[in-house]
């Protein structure tokens, strides 16, 4: 008799899984994936390594993604298992480690085929090795198919030391212990690619993680494929911008092209229509505008009208290359350009590079406000020379709620460097966080209080954020260069 499980089960347990460790650095008898087997024998191995490899013939592996099809109801799994496989040097297998966290049925028989399997056993010198190699199953229109999944072992290695431009300042980091933190990279979860430049929290606490590789959604324990069964995009789709909009909407920039999903699923906006060229930015704003920063000009969206602004259309912007825009609370839209900086104030334009504050000769590149209405501005130096790494007319701009400014850099305060890739009020703990390319992540409690967080000092798994957003409850999402962390604050503390 058949084993059947139903479709809302199987999906069920495809994704009730929960990672909460660090990919370790070492590429030597390690399980990458939480939940363990402990029914081999062999400690001593390496990961994926030796020339050639090991390798199994995808016919055996068809056949155990065949008797899997035939054996169970998969017409709404999504998703995938990925196992880890020791082959000794007799070329038989062992599964090592998996990371289905529910144990079900199906992947307690796939470990029961993969341990059948016949290898070809890697080789170092022309001498078969033990090592461990990854087979992941990923179910699609109804059906599982397996195949060896090849790990970058570049990728595995600790990602060096990070650059502290900042010679005066010892961080003693002492909130450091109040925080759990955790990393999934897409060896250990699955995540599509550890390097993730845009993301985005929606209404619901799903985060939006896109990458060059792909798109996936999580809610804090699955992580929910976003791909051509589900969305326009292809699983490898290279997706450049993903936000949310104040009515929940999500806009993704792909392809050169720009797609909203909403209540009537996904939709291709016409952006060509106002701007032939591409996009920089999609960024949303406090009063529902939303924001397409480009090479042209700004494009400003609200409902349905749509407002160009370039120099064509305002002479008083230093260029049409706009990096950034940002609608404040008093809703005055600040524009950064290649060549500065202005702000529109109602029928009021002002450039700021004819006037003596930290924005002269800078472009703004990113913006938060605090409750107070003070608003801080990560800056990017218009006349940056070529090579120079950190600028000190780069850092923080802070306009205060009196009208009065404060710059802040790596050599007047406790910043790390100056160059900041993206910034986040905390209104729950009323800090600012800034995510450095070189530096990890920096915490600034508005005071003088400033601490360091890097894959020296930290759990962090490396030293370049790009993007740092927060949950309804405070959870802190930074996606970085080597997977995507979580800050959360330990219960008490």
């Amino acid at each position: 008799m058949l084993a059947l499980l139903s479709p809302t089960k199987i999906r069920r347990v495809l994704f009730i899984c929960l990672f909460i460790f660090i990919l370790p650095s070492a590429l030597f008898a390690q399980n990458l994936f939480l939940q363990k087997v402990e029914m081999c024998n062999i400690t001593n191995y390496c990961m994926d390594c030796g020339d050639p490899k090991a390798s199994c013939d995808q016919l055996a592996i068809d056949f155990v993604s065949a008797r899997i099809n035939n054996r169970y109801l998969l017409k709404e799994a999504t998703g995938s298992i990925t196992f880890q496989v020791l082959v000794d040097e007799r070329g038989f297998s062992c599964v090592l480690s998996h990371n289905d966290a529910s144990k079900s049925a199906l992947t307690n028989e796939l470990i029961t085929y993969l341990n059948g399997c016949i290898w070809k056993p890697a080789k170092i010198d022309g001498k078969p090795v033990a090592s461990s190699v990854n087979v992941i199953f990923r179910f699609i229109s109804g059906g599982v198919y397996g195949q060896v999944q090849r790990l970058d072992l570049s990728e595995m290695k600790p990602p060096g030391d990070p650059i502290i431009y900042n010679k005066t300042v010892t961080y003693a980091n002492p909130s450091l212990k109040n925080y759990d933190f955790t990393v999934w990279t897409k060896y250990n979860s699955p995540l599509v690619d550890n390097i993730g430049k845009s993301a985005a929290m929606d209404q619901s606490d799903l985060l939006w993680y896109a990458t060059e590789k792909g798109m996936t959604r999580f809610e804090g324990t699955t992580f929910i494929p976003v791909n051509e069964y589900n969305s326009p995009f292809p699983s490898d789709a290279n997706i450049k911008e993903v936000t949310i909009d104040r009515d929940n909407n999500k806009w993704v920039y792909y392809d050169n092209k720009i797609f909203m999903y909403g209540s009537g699923g996904w939709q291709l906006f016409d952006f060509k229509q106002f701007l032939a060229g591409g996009v920089n930015q999609v960024l949303n704003s406090r009063n529902g505008e939303l924001l397409f920063t480009t090479q042209n000009g700004l494009v400003v969206k609200r409902k349905d009208k749509v407002v160009v602004i370039n120099k064509k259309s305002m002479p008083e912007m230093p260029s049409s290359n706009v990096l950034f825009a940002y609608v404040d609370s008093q809703k005055r839209l600040w524009i950064g350009t290649s060549k500065g900086t202005i702000m529109i104030d109602k029928s009021v334009i002002t450039s700021f590079n004819s006037l003596n504050t930290p924005l002269k000769n800078a472009s703004i590149s990113g913006a938060v406000e605090d409750e107070k209405g003070n608003v801080y501005f990560s800056l990017v130096d218009c006349n940056k020379q070529t090579g120079e790494n950190d600028s000190d007319k780069e850092g923080v701009a802070v306009l205060k709620f009196n009208g009065n400014w404060l710059h802040y850099n790596d050599k007047n305060s406790g910043m790390p460097a100056n160059h900041v890739n993206t910034m986040l009020y905390d209104k729950f703990e009323h800090v600012l966080w800034l995510g450095t390319d070189e530096s990890g992540i920096a915490r600034f409690d508005l005071n003088n209080g400033w601490e360091n967080y890097h894959n020296n000092n930290s759990p962090l798994p490396g030293f370049t954020i790009y993007q740092i957003v927060q949950d309804s409850k405070g959870v802190i999402y930074a996606t970085t260069a080597n997977g995507l962390l979580r800050i959360r604050k330990k219960t008490g503390a």
